[in-house]
This record gives structure tokens, C-alpha cells and sequence, in this order.
């Protein structure tokens, strides 16, 4: 209980000095009880025995003294304790969130933040990885999403970031031209907390997507796709379902492949447009097409190579030998875009949901630096983003709910399938 107060006083005093104006609260309490000291001993100085007077002016002056001491303590303690912290603490109890002796951490700070809170926690006997572990205890008494659980400054305090439990049950955040980045070449991904998260594909060349059915992983890989095309950017799109889930307009603004043999050769001609550009760029003295399109006022245009299932390109489980031969060709032909598109402007954008460790290994998964994940079980997961956190972090009712591999919790914006009407497929909006 003593370490619990010192905390609070601490709390209090941190928030004075952070909220300049909390300091008047003491200040008026000491100016109240100055005042009222005042007001007692004109009280006592008309007392007719002077030996008297001179003895309860000692006791006042202790008195007032103590309380002054007492009172300010108070003041700033309370000031470490926020309103809902009793609230908070209680609900923790009722989960079962506590330690050995049935107390729960208690709360010294809560703070809006960006589009959350922050709060912090302190306790003496509940290490910082239960906080963690217990995650979804927490999410339920609070009725919050935790974002990211944090050291504080020493082992006993801990940070947690979270957005109330109703931000990620949204059922859409709706796709608006706002939202497309001018910077060359950042495509806006959805909200975080931190704000509007992106990628800038310039300098990280290539997206993985992983995600069950229903997690949304199609509609963010589409809204990439879209945003990319408005950039001017030729995308070619490999979709062995028949490009059934493309509307005509996505067929009249992109290339989309359906058989593995038209995408072997094709991947032969952006093999071959990658060795033109790297001549290109030796003989310009360029180190990036961005760099070249600006010396040379030039308007080389990036290309990216997408598949929205990437299993269904690279599967050889139960194929003929001929076919497995094209399957390899295919996968060594990644491989080299994954290692060497950056500089030449030639990107990959793939999506899964099926969790085959075997599809995607080599220099293509290892080269992929920007990964994300929807809702997924631990085995996707660990595929997508070498961990289970989006197995631990996105609730089965987080459709559009996305995890990337640098560890931000985002929404996702939505298009719809035919977000591309309208647009004249070099970038502009037709009339």
C-alpha cells in the first residue's frame, strides 16, 4: 500500500509538471488555509490571557502546519489517481487480472492519444509478460482493442496503447481520393492508431498479404492495386480462377494473367524490361527510377506483377513433371524481381490464405520486406509475419483488420470492386 501511494505521488507530480495549471490547486489550498489561519488568530489575539493566547497559537501554527503538509500530499496524490482508476482496477479484479495476493495493477495515468488512449499501469508483483498474455482478460474489462502493451520506465510499470472495443468493429472506413499520397511511390494502407499508415513501395519493393477467407485481404490487395494504377503504374495481375472476382473494368485497366504459361512468358518480357532499365540507369548515372525520372524528365512508369493467390502459382503438390518444371521457372523468375525490382521500379504484390510453409520459401519470402497479415490462425501467421501475433491480436470478428510485420494493428480502407470506373487508367479521372 506505502509503494502504491509513493506511486501516485509521483503520478501527481508528473502530471503538474506536465499540465502546468494543476499546480494552482495546491497553490489556491495553501492560500485557503493562510487565510484561515489569519482569520483564527485575530480570533485568539482578542483572548484577555495572554499566557493562552500564546498557547494556542503554538497548537494552531502545528496544527495548520500539519495540514497544510497533509493536504498538499493529498492534493497531488489525487492527482496521480485518475476518476476511472477505481473503476478500471475493480474491473480488473472481476476478470481475474491480479497477482498472488488479489490486487490488481494500479493505474496511474490516462491519456488520449492519437485516435486511443494511453494508460499506465504500475504493479510490484505482476511481471511485464502477463500483461501480454493476458491481453484478451484485459480487452474484455476495459472494452478496449490493446494496440501494443509497453515497458515503462522500470519493470513494474507497464504501457498500454488501445482504441475503444467499437473502432475495429467498423464495418468500413470508405476509400476517398483524399487519401491518395502524393509522395512517389506511397500507397495509403487504412487507419492505425498512430494515424493513416502507408508504403512506400520505392523503397520497400514488395507486399505479402496472408489472411483467412473473410478477413478482407482480397479488398486490401485491390485497394493497392487501385491506388497504384491511378499512379500510372502497368500492373499485371495473375488470377487462375478465371479473373471471375475482376469486373470488366479491372480487365480493361490491367492485364490479367489466368494460365501459369502466359504468366511464364510474361514474366520473361518484365525480365527483360528489367535488364533494359538497369542499362538505362548505368548509362544515366542513376541509382532508381525515381531518381531518373527526375534527371531526365523522364516518365518510366513502375510495373507491378500481383496475384491475389499466390499458392495457387507456385503449388506443385500432385502436378506432372512438365508442370512442375513451369511451376520452377515461374518461382525462379519471383525470385529474381524479389532481388532486383527495387532499383528498376518492378514490384510484387501477393496474397494467401492458404498456410503451406512450402509456397512461399527462398529469396522470394526473404525478400519481401513489408508483410501483412488479416485475421489468421497461428500457423498463417507464423508464415506471414514470423509470429502468431495475428492469431493472438485480430478477433474472429475483425474483417478488414490487418497486422503488419513492423507490428502496427490497422483498418483497412474499403473499394469496391468497380472503384476503378472513372478512371482512365493512366492516372487521371476521365470526365
Amino acid at each position: 500500500m506505502k509503494n502504491n501511494n509513493n506511486q501516485r505521488l509521483k503520478a501527481g507530480m508528473k502530471r503538474m509538471k506536465e499540465k502546468k495549471l494543476l499546480i494552482l490547486i495546491p497553490l489556491i489550498f495553501i492560500a485557503f488555509m493562510i487565510f484561515t489561519l489569519f482569520v483564527l488568530l485575530e480570533l485568539i489575539l482578542k483572548m484577555e490571557n495572554p499566557y493562552f493566547e500564546k498557547v494556542y497559537m503554538i497548537i494552531l501554527y502545528v496544527v495548520f502546519s500539519l495540514i497544510i503538509v497533509i493536504g498538499i500530499v493529498g492534493i497531488i496524490r489525487s492527482l496521480g489517481k485518475p476518476l476511472v482508476s477505481k473503476k478500471i482496477e475493480g474491473e480488473l479484479v472481476d476478470v481475474g487480472f491480479v497477482d498472488n495476493e488479489g490486487q490488481s495493477p494500479i493505474l496511474l495515468s490516462k491519456k488520449k492519444d492519437n485516435h486511443g488512449f494511453i494508460f499506465e499501469f504500475f504493479s510490484p508483483r505482476i511481471p511485464f509478460y502477463k500483461y501480454e498474455n493476458h491481453r484478451f482478460e484485459i480487452e474484455t474489462a476495459l472494452n478496449i482493442k490493446v494496440i501494443d502493451v509497453l515497458p515503462g520506465k522500470d519493470m513494474q510499470h507497464t504501457i498500454i496503447k488501445a482504441i475503444r472495443a467499437n473502432n475495429c468493429k467498423k464495418e468500413t472506413i470508405l476509400w476517398n481520393d483524399k487519401f491518395l499520397r502524393s509522395k512517389d511511390f506511397e500507397l495509403s494502407l487504412g487507419e492505425s492508431y498512430y494515424g493513416l499508415e502507408s508504403i512506400d513501395i520505392s523503397t520497400t519493393p514488395h507486399v505479402l498479404i496472408g489472411g483467412e477467407s473473410g478477413s478482407g485481404k482480397s479488398k486490401l490487395l485491390k485497394l493497392l492495386l487501385m491506388e497504384s494504377i491511378k499512379k500510372k503504374a502497368i500492373i499485371y495481375l495473375a488470377d487462375f480462377k478465371g479473373g471471375i472476382d475482376y469486373p470488366t473494368v479491372w480487365h480493361n485497366a490491367c492485364s490479367i494473367i489466368t494460365e501459369p504459361d502466359i504468366l511464364d512468358s510474361t514474366l520473361d518480357c518484365i525480365l527483360k524490361i528489367l535488364e533494359e532499365r538497369r542499362t538505362m540507369l548505368v548509362e544515366s548515372g542513376c541509382s532508381n527510377i525515381s531518381e531518373y525520372n527526375m534527371k531526365t524528365e523522364s516518365d518510366v512508369h513502375r510495373i507491378i506483377v500481383a496475384c491475389d493467390e499466390i499458392a495457387e502459382v507456385l503449388d506443385k503438390t500432385g502436378i506432372e513433371k512438365e508442370q512442375k518444371a513451369l511451376v520452377n521457372r515461374i518461382e525462379s523468375k519471383f525470385s529474381t524481381i524479389a532481388r532486383l525490382g527495387r532499383a528498376f521500379g518492378i514490384h510484387l504484390m501477393l496474397a494467401t490464405q492458404r498456410p503451406d510453409a512450402d509456397i512461399l520459401k527462398g529469396q522470394i519470402k526473404n525478400n519481401i520486406g513489408y508483410r501483412i497479415c488479416g485475421r489468421a490462425d497461428k500457423v498463417l501467421s507464423q508464415i506471414i509475419l514470423d509470429n502468431s501475433d495475428a492469431a493472438d491480436k485480430i478477433t474472429p470478428s475483425d474483417q478488414g483488420v490487418f497486422l503488419t510485420n513492423t507490428g502496427i494493428l490497422f483498418k483497412a480502407y474499403y473499394v469496391n470492386d468497380y472503384c476503378l470506373e472513372g478512371v482512365d487508367y493512366n492516372g487521371e479521372t476521365a470526365d
